[in-house]
């Protein structure tokens, strides 16, 4: 096989994986609907219930109800592995058939089984009123996420809109950045399809259009870090005008400390200015986590997870489908995204950022929850600033200071340190839902002792490095 055909396959083999991801995602989502509604619904079933759409003939045990998804996994592990086989044999093209036809099976089975379950008159649970309304904005949000991403990377393609060699990466592969354009568009997009738009949303929306404007053109030609400042400042005052504030947070040491909760509304313009100041570092937080393929996505989706389940808690339903929205964005923006990437997230990392810290704010869980989940990213950032002040370096300067950058440094690879830093999170995500006062902050200052540790110790192994001697030369 010449080079060039081996080139040529190789990269048909890149834009089909990509398709093969979402393909298998819908399939395992359709068996995972026809497995949980009959789990849910078992226990109000008569005994007797027919297997097809009749309930006059074909009666049978309402055990053998199961064998109906069993069937869908059947078939969806049978047709992985036949799609595995064509993919080792390089038939590529060939192994998108078998993940369509999965597609096809397990919408067929979970159909039959859902009419079946519908003959009877099965009480809703309180949480498939919590969840039925949000699967359609959910698979909208992975639809649009996926496609729009596909679409900006063609026309990326085309328009040669790759990203050059800048600050302290002075090799780069020839990759779209521009993730900003299609995360705003699919999230304005269905947001307006399922919300009022009131002047919370408008104020949202806005923002993110700014945001998105600014970072797009520093993805096309650099801006000073000065203008995008402002741009994010800007951003912040949108969400404020649309009368988004923080105006109190819980008190960690309550009820040790009194009071429960901690006021900024009694002071004049307080509340803005702490409002503003947390949008602005959350931006540039979640844009300094954004150093390897699919990290800031991932991330990024389980926080938006995490605020939907602090939204049901807190009871904010407005919050907890913009929060599911963003993480069916993200999740079809990840088989792009992922290692090896074919976009990079560019500046729809400070949008994300720019998201993740209003959602935070209209979840109700305000600024510990969003703290606690972000708490890695956040505690790196800040160790990563004070040593760049140490050697009098400005904060604003890109490098590879990053714990993702040394854990690559102490040999992990690049796939091992993202699903590494998911797990992290996931586990914090859990804990921010779960835990209040003293012991959210308990958790917080243990995570924060463990950075310091690990950072440490990656500073260490680095200085023996640059400290052991070279072999001598022939």
């Amino acid at each position: 096989m010449s080079l060039r055909s081996w080139i040529s396959n190789k990269d048909l083999a890149l834009s089909h994986k990509p398709l093969l991801l979402v393909f298998w995602g819908i399939a395992t989502f359709l068996v995972a609907i026809g497995a949980f509604a009959l789990i849910f619904s078992y226990s109000a079933l008569p005994p007797q219930v027919p297997l097809l759409f009749t309930a006059e003939k074909g009666l049978t045990g309402k055990l053998l109800l199961a064998v109906v998804p069993a069937l869908a996994i059947f078939f969806l592990i049978v047709n992985a592995a036949v799609s595995e086989f064509l993919l080792r044999k390089r038939e590529d093209a060939a192994a998108i058939f078998p993940a369509f036809l999965s597609i096809l099976v397990s919408a067929l089975l979970t159909g039959s089984l859902i009419r079946i379950l519908r003959i009877f008159p099965i009480p809703k649970s309180p949480l498939e009123e919590l969840l039925y309304p949000l699967l359609l904005p959910f698979g909208g949000a992975v639809f649009l996420g996926f496609f729009i991403t596909l679409g900006t990377l063609f026309l990326a393609r085309r328009l040669r809109l790759f990203d050059r060699p800048h600050g302290p990466y002075p090799e780069v592969r020839s990759i779209p950045r521009l993730g900003a354009l299609p995360l705003f568009l699919a999230f304005g997009i269905v947001a307006l399809l399922f919300l009022p738009l009131d002047p919370a949303l408008k104020g949202l929306l806005l923002g993110a259009g700014i945001l998105t404007l600014i970072q797009t053109v520093d993805d096309l030609h650099s801006l000073p870090f000065w203008v995008q400042g402002l741009g994010h400042l800007i951003a912040a005052g949108a969400v404020i005008w649309g009368g988004i504030r923080v105006t109190y947070i819980g008190n960690p040491l309550w009820p040790y400390l009194a009071p429960r909760y901690l006021e900024f509304s009694a002071v004049p313009y307080l509340s803005e200015l702490v409002t503003a100041v947390w949008i602005f570092a959350l931006i540039n937080v979640v844009d300094w986590l954004d150093g390897l393929d699919g990290l800031a996505a991932g991330i990024g989706t389980i926080a938006a997870v995490a605020i939907v389940a602090a939204s049901f808690v807190l009871g904010t339903p407005a919050s907890a489908l913009l929060g599911v929205v963003l993480a069916g964005i993200l999740l079809g923006f990840l088989p792009l995204n992922a290692y090896p990437a074919k976009i990079y997230l560019g500046g729809g990392a400070f949008l994300l950022g720019y998201l993740l810290a209003v959602l935070s704010i209209f979840s109700g869980a305000k600024t510990g929850t969003a703290i606690l989940i972000l708490a890695v990213p956040i505690i790196d950032a800040f160790l990563v600033i004070l040593s760049r002040l140490r050697t009098g370096k400005s904060p604003f300067l890109g490098d590879q200071r990053h714990l993702h950058h040394r854990l690559m440094e102490a040999g992990i690879s690049h796939p091992k340190i993202v699903f590494l830093e998911w797990a992290i999170v996931t586990a914090l995500a859990v804990a921010a839902v779960v835990l209040r006062g003293p012991s959210k902050l308990a958790a917080v200052g243990l995570v924060l002792l463990a950075a310091l540790l690990v950072n440490q110790q990656l500073l260490r192994r680095a200085g023996s490095k640059d400290q052991t001697p070279s072999a001598p030369s022939n």
